[in-house]
């Protein structure tokens, strides 16, 4: 089950709620919607000496409201909602910007190339390539591997493709969803790793790909462990082995890790737990059983 804190305060007074209901209900549960009023980012701000230096792009001025800076203005107001709608739709002007520039008779709307998937990178990037307390940039591993000249984006693989209407005059069309997927979804999280069972010179391997475009994890204090079981033809476990990674012992962007049984089985049985910080207990997202290939 995904980790789901409480709503933002404060929702029945934001005005985007009334028009966009639909998308303003997956913001204000998501890591963006939350990034104020999230217990672990304020347990940290009490550690920190300079703790102004984190509120920028927890509850930023509008981004495109100007050039993009890598270190955002924190807002004077409604800081309680986190990152919110104006954070990236809205420019200098008080124009709402999005991919299509479609116009609505509740306010000027205006098309922005940030906001449309490769361009929306260096959105994405403002807050998310700067390494300050447990957060990692890792934004920068996105770049520097040339992942969008892959064709990929961070908008492709964290905001997935939805159907629907945008606002109460607007027809029903493709757009993304913005409940923001992370780690904190066990089905997610099981995307960021691809796995080979094979047999070499008489003995099981089950190679590890990261699958993701970073490093995998992205944040100091989560740990992923994973656990292989090499089973015969009957099932019975023959030998145990364990992987671990965290912020030291990361797997890199288009990196692999292997687990190398002593012995060749039928079938790998694999599970894997994640650490979160918010979490009480670890989560697991992986139970998969591989044949030998």
């Amino acid at each position: 089950m995904a980790i789901r804190p409480p709503l933002p305060p404060g929702l029945e007074n934001y005005g985007c709620v009334s028009c966009h209901a639909e998308v303003s209900a997956e913001w204000a549960a998501s890591a963006h919607g939350l990034a104020w009023v999230d217990e672990q980012f304020k347990a940290q701000l009490a550690e920190k000496k300079r703790p102004e230096l984190c509120y920028g792009c927890h509850a930023p001025e509008p981004l495109l409201a100007g050039e993009l800076s890598p270190r955002p203005d924190v807002r004077n107001g409604g800081r309680e909602l986190g990152v919110h709608c104006e954070s990236c739709h809205q420019d200098e002007s008080g124009a709402m910007l999005g991919p299509r520039g479609t116009s609505v008779s509740a306010h000027p709307s205006k098309l922005s190339e940030h906001l449309r998937a490769p361009g929306s990178d260096a959105l994405c990037s403002a807050c998310h390539a700067t390494n300050i307390g447990p957060v990692i940039g890792i934004a920068k591993d996105f770049a520097s591997a040339n992942m969008a000249a892959r064709g990929l984006s961070c908008v492709g693989c964290h905001m997935a493709e939805v159907e629907r209407s945008w606002a109460s005059d607007a027809p029903a069309r493709s757009g993304r969803s913005h409940s923001l997927q992370t780690p904190r979804d066990p089905a997610f999280l099981r995307l960021a790793f691809g796995f080979e069972h094979r047999v070499q010179d008489g003995k099981s391997v089950v190679a590890l790909k990261n699958q993701a475009g970073h490093r995998v994890p992205g944040l100091v204090g989560r740990v992923l462990t994973l656990r292989a079981e090499l089973l015969d033809a009957a099932g019975v476990q023959l030998e145990r082995q364990q992987l671990a990674f965290d912020e030291k012992t990361y797997l890199p962007v288009d990196g692999t890790r292997e687990i190398r049984f002593t012995r060749a089985g039928a079938r790998v049985r694999l599970s894997g737990v994640h650490k979160d910080p918010r979490a009480a207990e670890p989560i697991p997202f992986l139970d998969e059983t591989l044949a030998a290939q």
